[in-house]
Protein backbone atom coordinates (compact mmCIF):
# COMPACT_ATOMS: atom_id res chain seq x y z
CA UNK A 1 0.00 0.00 0.00
CA UNK A 2 2.91 2.32 0.66
CA UNK A 3 4.51 1.96 -2.76
CA UNK A 4 4.93 5.27 -4.55
CA UNK A 5 5.02 7.30 -1.34
CA UNK A 6 8.47 8.73 -2.01
CA UNK A 7 7.60 12.41 -1.67
CA UNK A 8 10.52 14.64 -2.65
CA UNK A 9 14.28 14.14 -2.57
CA UNK A 10 16.32 12.27 -0.04
CA UNK A 11 16.05 13.75 3.43
CA UNK A 12 19.26 15.53 4.43
CA UNK A 13 20.43 16.29 7.95
CA UNK A 14 23.55 18.20 8.89
CA UNK A 15 24.59 15.72 11.59
CA UNK A 16 24.89 11.93 11.26
CA UNK A 17 22.33 11.65 8.45
CA UNK A 18 21.94 8.10 7.20
CA UNK A 19 23.05 7.91 3.58
CA UNK A 20 20.46 6.17 1.43
CA UNK A 21 22.98 4.95 -1.13
CA UNK A 22 24.98 3.21 1.59
CA UNK A 23 21.79 1.83 3.07
CA UNK A 24 20.53 0.48 -0.25
CA UNK A 25 23.92 -1.01 -1.13
CA UNK A 26 23.94 -2.82 2.22
CA UNK A 27 20.45 -4.14 1.48
CA UNK A 28 21.62 -5.29 -1.97
CA UNK A 29 24.49 -7.18 -0.29
CA UNK A 30 21.97 -8.78 2.10
CA UNK A 31 24.01 -7.15 4.86
CA UNK A 32 21.38 -7.15 7.59
CA UNK A 33 23.88 -6.19 10.31
CA UNK A 34 24.82 -2.94 8.54
CA UNK A 35 21.18 -2.03 7.79
CA UNK A 36 20.24 -2.58 11.43
CA UNK A 37 23.22 -0.56 12.63
CA UNK A 38 22.35 2.38 10.36
CA UNK A 39 18.70 2.46 11.41
CA UNK A 40 19.58 2.10 15.10
CA UNK A 41 21.95 5.05 14.78
CA UNK A 42 19.27 7.13 13.07
CA UNK A 43 16.74 6.30 15.79
CA UNK A 44 19.13 6.92 18.67
CA UNK A 45 20.51 10.20 17.31
CA UNK A 46 17.09 11.40 16.04
CA UNK A 47 18.86 13.07 13.12
CA UNK A 48 16.20 11.82 10.71
CA UNK A 49 12.48 12.25 11.54
CA UNK A 50 10.71 8.91 11.72
CA UNK A 51 8.39 9.72 8.83
CA UNK A 52 11.37 10.68 6.66
CA UNK A 53 13.07 7.41 7.58
CA UNK A 54 10.05 5.52 6.27
CA UNK A 55 9.46 7.66 3.17
CA UNK A 56 13.05 8.26 2.11
CA UNK A 57 14.61 4.88 2.94
CA UNK A 58 12.14 2.05 3.51
CA UNK A 59 9.68 2.87 0.72
CA UNK A 60 12.33 3.29 -2.02
CA UNK A 61 14.04 0.13 -0.74
CA UNK A 62 10.79 -1.80 -1.10
CA UNK A 63 10.30 -0.47 -4.61
CA UNK A 64 13.78 -1.69 -5.47
CA UNK A 65 13.08 -5.13 -4.05
CA UNK A 66 9.98 -5.75 -6.14
CA UNK A 67 8.57 -3.34 -8.68
CA UNK A 68 5.88 -4.16 -11.24
CA UNK A 69 7.22 -1.36 -13.43
CA UNK A 70 10.24 -3.27 -14.70
CA UNK A 71 11.22 -6.78 -15.64
CA UNK A 72 11.92 -8.79 -12.54
CA UNK A 73 15.40 -10.32 -12.46
CA UNK A 74 15.66 -10.56 -8.66
CA UNK A 75 15.59 -14.15 -7.42
CA UNK A 76 12.68 -14.99 -5.19
CA UNK A 77 15.03 -16.06 -2.40
CA UNK A 78 16.84 -12.69 -2.56
CA UNK A 79 13.55 -10.82 -2.51
CA UNK A 80 12.46 -12.77 0.56
CA UNK A 81 15.72 -12.09 2.41
CA UNK A 82 15.60 -8.38 1.61
CA UNK A 83 11.95 -8.20 2.62
CA UNK A 84 12.87 -9.90 5.89
CA UNK A 85 15.54 -7.26 6.51
CA UNK A 86 13.07 -4.42 5.91
CA UNK A 87 10.58 -6.12 8.22
CA UNK A 88 13.22 -6.19 10.97
CA UNK A 89 13.87 -2.47 10.48
CA UNK A 90 10.16 -1.72 10.77
CA UNK A 91 10.00 -3.65 14.03
CA UNK A 92 12.94 -1.60 15.31
CA UNK A 93 10.92 1.56 14.67
CA UNK A 94 7.69 0.30 16.20
CA UNK A 95 8.41 1.35 19.78
CA UNK A 96 8.89 4.92 18.56
CA UNK A 97 5.74 4.69 16.44
CA UNK A 98 3.71 3.68 19.50
CA UNK A 99 4.81 6.77 21.43
CA UNK A 100 2.29 8.80 19.39
CA UNK A 101 -0.82 9.69 21.44
CA UNK A 102 -3.87 7.81 20.15
CA UNK A 103 -7.39 9.06 19.48
CA UNK A 104 -10.56 7.01 19.93
CA UNK A 105 -10.44 6.00 16.25
CA UNK A 106 -9.66 2.38 15.39
CA UNK A 107 -8.47 0.89 12.11
CA UNK A 108 -8.07 -2.64 10.80
CA UNK A 109 -5.69 -3.38 7.92
CA UNK A 110 -5.08 -6.56 5.97
CA UNK A 111 -4.37 -8.12 2.56
CA UNK A 112 -6.81 -10.40 0.79
CA UNK A 113 -6.37 -14.16 0.63
CA UNK A 114 -3.44 -15.22 -1.57
CA UNK A 115 -2.03 -11.69 -1.41
CA UNK A 116 1.40 -12.03 0.21
CA UNK A 117 2.93 -8.57 -0.35
CA UNK A 118 2.20 -7.14 3.09
CA UNK A 119 5.09 -4.77 3.85
CA UNK A 120 3.37 -1.81 2.20
CA UNK A 121 0.28 -2.52 4.28
CA UNK A 122 2.44 -2.84 7.39
CA UNK A 123 3.97 0.59 6.76
CA UNK A 124 0.50 2.02 6.23
CA UNK A 125 -0.48 0.59 9.62
CA UNK A 126 2.49 2.38 11.18
CA UNK A 127 1.52 5.65 9.48
CA UNK A 128 -2.02 5.28 10.81
CA UNK A 129 -0.56 4.94 14.31
CA UNK A 130 1.61 8.01 13.70
CA UNK A 131 -1.63 9.84 12.90
CA UNK A 132 -3.10 8.83 16.24
CA UNK A 133 -5.33 5.99 15.02
CA UNK A 134 -5.36 2.75 17.02
CA UNK A 135 -4.44 0.12 14.43
CA UNK A 136 -4.80 -3.66 14.25
CA UNK A 137 -2.63 -5.17 11.51
CA UNK A 138 -3.71 -8.64 10.38
CA UNK A 139 -1.28 -8.93 7.49
CA UNK A 140 -1.11 -11.08 4.39
CA UNK A 141 -3.38 -13.81 3.04
CA UNK A 142 -6.48 -13.06 5.11
CA UNK A 143 -9.46 -15.28 4.19
CA UNK A 144 -12.74 -13.35 3.78
CA UNK A 145 -14.36 -15.17 6.71
CA UNK A 146 -11.47 -14.21 9.00
CA UNK A 147 -11.56 -10.57 7.85
CA UNK A 148 -15.29 -10.43 8.57
CA UNK A 149 -14.77 -12.07 11.96
CA UNK A 150 -12.12 -9.48 12.85
CA UNK A 151 -14.37 -6.59 11.79
CA UNK A 152 -17.23 -7.94 13.89
CA UNK A 153 -15.02 -8.45 16.95
CA UNK A 154 -12.87 -5.30 16.83
CA UNK A 155 -15.52 -2.88 15.50
CA UNK A 156 -13.10 -0.55 13.67
CA UNK A 157 -13.99 2.89 12.36
CA UNK A 158 -11.84 2.23 9.29
CA UNK A 159 -11.13 -0.96 7.33
CA UNK A 160 -8.06 -0.78 5.07
CA UNK A 161 -7.39 -3.34 2.34
CA UNK A 162 -4.12 -3.52 0.40
CA UNK A 163 -3.96 -5.01 -3.11
CA UNK A 164 -0.64 -5.38 -4.94
CA UNK A 165 -1.50 -8.10 -7.47
CA UNK A 166 -3.68 -6.97 -10.41
CA UNK A 167 -5.42 -10.35 -10.46
CA UNK A 168 -6.84 -9.72 -6.99
CA UNK A 169 -8.89 -6.68 -8.00
CA UNK A 170 -11.87 -8.87 -8.91
CA UNK A 171 -11.46 -10.62 -5.56
CA UNK A 172 -11.54 -7.21 -3.88
CA UNK A 173 -14.79 -6.30 -5.66
CA UNK A 174 -16.37 -9.56 -4.53
CA UNK A 175 -15.28 -8.99 -0.93
CA UNK A 176 -16.63 -5.43 -0.91
CA UNK A 177 -20.04 -6.74 -1.96
CA UNK A 178 -19.85 -9.47 0.67
CA UNK A 179 -19.33 -7.02 3.53
CA UNK A 180 -21.95 -4.46 2.47
CA UNK A 181 -24.52 -5.68 5.05
CA UNK A 182 -21.87 -5.62 7.80
CA UNK A 183 -20.79 -2.12 6.78
CA UNK A 184 -24.36 -0.88 7.12
CA UNK A 185 -24.72 -2.43 10.60
CA UNK A 186 -21.39 -1.22 11.99
CA UNK A 187 -21.06 2.02 9.97
CA UNK A 188 -17.32 1.74 9.36
CA UNK A 189 -15.55 3.29 6.39
CA UNK A 190 -13.48 1.39 3.81
CA UNK A 191 -10.14 2.49 2.37
CA UNK A 192 -8.15 0.63 -0.29
CA UNK A 193 -4.65 1.09 -1.64
CA UNK A 194 -1.67 -0.67 -3.12
CA UNK A 195 0.13 -0.99 -6.43
CA UNK A 196 -2.82 -2.58 -8.23
CA UNK A 197 -5.14 0.24 -7.19
CA UNK A 198 -2.73 3.01 -8.15
CA UNK A 199 -1.82 1.52 -11.53
CA UNK A 200 -5.15 0.29 -12.84
CA UNK A 201 -7.12 2.75 -14.96
CA UNK A 202 -10.39 3.83 -13.34
CA UNK A 203 -9.96 1.38 -10.46
CA UNK A 204 -10.51 4.09 -7.87
CA UNK A 205 -13.71 5.22 -9.58
CA UNK A 206 -15.12 1.73 -10.06
CA UNK A 207 -14.60 0.44 -6.54
CA UNK A 208 -17.36 1.07 -4.01
CA UNK A 209 -15.14 2.43 -1.24
CA UNK A 210 -15.04 5.55 0.90
CA UNK A 211 -11.34 6.37 0.51
CA UNK A 212 -8.26 5.42 -1.50
CA UNK A 213 -4.75 5.65 -0.08
CA UNK A 214 -1.80 6.70 -2.24
CA UNK A 215 0.11 9.02 0.07
CA UNK A 216 0.61 10.05 3.67
CA UNK A 217 -1.53 13.13 3.06
CA UNK A 218 -4.42 10.79 2.19
CA UNK A 219 -4.18 9.28 5.67
CA UNK A 220 -4.30 12.73 7.27
CA UNK A 221 -7.40 13.58 5.22
CA UNK A 222 -9.04 10.28 6.20
CA UNK A 223 -8.42 10.94 9.88
CA UNK A 224 -9.96 14.39 9.59
CA UNK A 225 -13.00 12.93 7.82
CA UNK A 226 -13.48 10.32 10.56
CA UNK A 227 -13.22 12.72 13.48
Amino acid sequence: MARGWHEGGTYKSEVDAMNYVEFYEALERLDKRTCVKMVRQALNSQTIPLQALYLEYFVPAMSGIASNEKEQTLSIWREHIQSSIVRTLLEMCYETVMETPQTHLKALIFCLSEEYHELGARMTADFLCLNGIQTHFIGANTPPSEAISAIEALKPDLVCISVTNYYHLSKLQHFLKEIEPLKIRQTFKIAVGGYAIDHTASAKERLAVDFTISSVSDLVSIKEALL
